[in-house]
């Protein structure tokens, strides 16, 4: 005997149809759960790396006599650069020529009046300035231009802005520096650099033809080494001073390799990130008419949960009305004779 019809609301196999609409296949969920991981973790990493620049550049307030701060830097940013440019080039003049007498007094005065009137014009904006704190926090690599007059070039740039590009310079650095060790490895050279430098000196001080009788020509001599630059002033002539310097030779290859690969290595991972962005851009996408796709599904096996007179009804209203537009054919023709 034929079994029970399924009932509207059973689909077949005695599967319900909500159960059926809400299984999915087990490859889709894989594929959107992998997804909404990568999307978060990145998500997680934008939220740390903005919250990182805000903590570095700071809140800026306004107002007061904040908006009077900024006129006063915006009105001598350009007098300041042109007063650092001439201190660097008055600081050459006196350095490289034998000046005496009054013309060396009139320079050095001028210099010395160039740098009270860049402290000057810093230590007014920073007695006016209500929020010190925040404001040397924001700006704390300005203290640098006033000891060092050529560098108000920089606030011609932004001095928050410069401030935010050397530190982000001082994390790419350190990153650079942790990436596979290279601390440990640099510090590792160090030490064989001056281990060795001191080693050649015992072996070359009172050996017969020697150039090397002191630490910092030992030195020199062993930083030319490990960089592999081959300068020729000093060399060593011993046995024991050449079995070091071979030394260092092997050392300089090693250490010259490690440093390129680790620097092309931090490139690569950066360029590896940005790829994996449009990567998840495009898995999102997929994983998106994946969705749409299993929705569709879940449609049809709630389709198929009908019965046979429900799933017959339209293929019968469809045959009658193809059956109503047929034209006759001939043993209907000849019946009508």
């Amino acid at each position: 005997m034929p079994g029970p019809a399924p009932t509207p609301g059973t689909a077949p196999g005695g599967t319900t149809v909500e159960h059926a609409a809400e299984k999915k296949p087990s490859s889709i969920e894989r594929i959107q759960r992998l997804e909404r991981l990568e999307r978060e973790r990145l998500d997680d990493k934008a939220r740390k790396e903005e919250r990182r620049r805000q903590v570095i550049a700071g809140a800026k307030p306004s107002g007061g006599r904040h908006d009077l701060v900024d006129r006063i830097e915006q009105v001598t940013k350009y007098p300041m650069a042109a007063a650092g440019l001439a201190w660097l080039v008055i600081g050459i003049v006196v350095v490289t020529t034998d000046l005496r007498g009054s013309a060396s007094i009139a320079l050095v005065g001028t210099l010395f009046a160039l740098w009270v009137i860049v402290l000057a014009e810093y230590l007014m904006r920073l007695v006016i300035t209500p929020d010190r704190r925040g404001y040397l926090r924001r700006r704390w690599v300005e203290p640098a231009t006033v000891v060092l007059p050529p560098l108000q070039g920089w606030h011609l740039i932004g001095i928050e802005k410069m401030s935010l590009l050397v530190r982000e310079g001082q994390l790419r650095l350190a990153l650079i520096l942790r990436h596979h060790s290279l601390f440990r490895v640099l510090i590792a050279a160090a030490g064989t650099l001056v281990i060795g430098a001191w080693l050649v000196l015992l072996f070359e001080e009172n050996a017969r033809g020697s150039n090397i009788h002191s630490y910092p020509s030992a030195l020199w001599w062993a930083i030319v080494t490990v960089t592999t630059v081959g300068y020729g002033d000093r060399y060593p002539v011993s046995a024991g001073g050449r079995i070091v310097a071979a030394v260092l030779m092997l050392v300089g290859i090693g250490l010259i390799g490690v440093l390129t690969a680790t620097v092309a290595s931090v490139f690569v991972k950066e360029h590896t990130d940005a790829s994996r962005e449009e990567y998840r851009k495009g898995h999102a996408d997929l994983g998106q008419q994946l969705s749409v796709i299993s929705d569709r599904l879940a449609d049809v096996e709630r389709r198929l949960g009908a019965t046979p007179d429900e799933l017959a009804a339209p293929d019968a209203a469809a045959d009658a009305g193809a059956a109503a537009h047929e034209p006759p054919g001939p043993d209907q023709g000849a019946a009508g004779t």
